[in-house]
């Protein structure tokens, strides 16, 4: 691995395929240790250059800061500029615990402050919920066809868990150990704290409840108060926050069977349905699949659903096991 590119991984100036030849080099047998020594290099060498007499546990503090991504990291980088820590620091450990959160959403290891660590997953299926309690009292409650991990040491070390899919999170307060959910697009840090985070196909949200969060994506960290939803969007390249305010009904209805939908797409909402219910819906030729729909389902069953939605929408429709197929209907 060149030596320019981990310094432009460190840095945070790398681009997406330097970042993928770092993350994949860090798994290579030697790794490590290489990693390891070139960070010591780079200690030494802006000991002699620079004569820092900067406080070490200072800038430890600082490198907590900036992997937990909190409120405070803008002003630790006012402090201490990020390249500068990485050069300065000697903790190979943390920082290629970093590393591997960053890629995987948890600390990783055989060990972690002495402690054996195995990963733990939990997973639903389609139309599935699984209520989770966590060892420090934090409740997970994980929609269909979405699953978590986390470490066997949670809550000892750290509350770190990875999300693919939903998830509603009542976060138990630790103010040393914050609460840390990573998806492929963001990471969410809380402390005491009620959200909903919503995790695939290239689409990430979170929508809080009540306390507050700190949202950390494409470089940049926005904070949420209760009733405002941040959403980013990579399947159309707009790396952007979107924040706005969310209907609760809308977001969180999945936790209580309700289904509702505000002005949605006919066709978002067959292809919701098809997840809830575990089916696969053909759409024949002949309806209009971007014709918005208004409307709210209590605990349906799926023929319930789509003869409400047939009527007002102008379809007729079949089921055959998990097989759904509609057309226009021919009145």
């Amino acid at each position: 691995m060149e030596r320019d590119i981990i310094i432009k991984f460190l840095n945070r100036e790398a681009n997406a395929e330097e970042k993928r030849q770092v993350l994949e080099w860090l798994e290579q047998p030697g790794a490590k240790k290489a990693f390891d020594e070139l960070l010591k290099s780079e200690w030494e060498i802006s000991l002699t250059r620079e004569k820092d007499e900067t406080d070490y546990k200072k800038l430890l503090h600082q490198i907590h800061i900036r992997i937990l991504g909190t409120k405070e990291k803008k002003q630790a980088n006012t402090i201490f500029p990020w390249s500068k820590i990485f050069r300065i620091a000697a903790s190979f450990a943390l920082l290629v615990g970093c590393i591997f959160f960053i890629k995987n959403g948890l600390d990783y290891g055989k060990e972690t402050n002495g402690l054996a660590e195995n990963r733990i997953q939990r997973s639903t299926g389609v139309g599935e919920k699984l209520t989770l309690k966590l060892p420090d009292g934090s409740t997970i409650v994980l929609n269909g066809n979405s699953s978590i991990s986390f470490s066997s040491t949670f809550g000892r070390v750290n509350r770190h868990v990875q999300l693919d899919g939903e998830a509603y999170f009542q976060i138990a307060k630790d103010s040393l150990k914050p609460f840390q959910v990573l998806t492929e697009g963001m990471l969410t840090t809380a402390l005491g704290t009620a959200f909903n985070a919503f995790a695939r196909d290239g689409l990430y949200s979170v929508a809080l409840t009540e306390g507050r969060v700190a949202i950390e994506a494409t470089d940049k960290t926005v904070e949420l108060s209760p009733g405002q939803i941040v959403i980013l969007d990579k399947r159309e390249n707009l790396p952007a926050f979107n924040i706005s305010t969310f209907n609760y009904i809308e977001i969180m209805g999945w936790k209580e069977g309700i289904l509702d939908f505000d002005r949605v797409p006919l066709g978002s909402i067959l292809d919701d349905l098809a997840n809830w219910y575990d089916v696969k819906i053909k759409i024949e030729d002949g309806i209009d699949v971007n014709r918005r729909v208004i409307g709210t389902f209590r605990n349906k069953n799926l023929s319930d659903v789509l003869t409400g939605l047939g009527f007002s929408m102008g379809f007729e429709f079949t089921i055959d096991k998990n097989q759904v197929g509609i057309k226009k209907n021919s009145l």
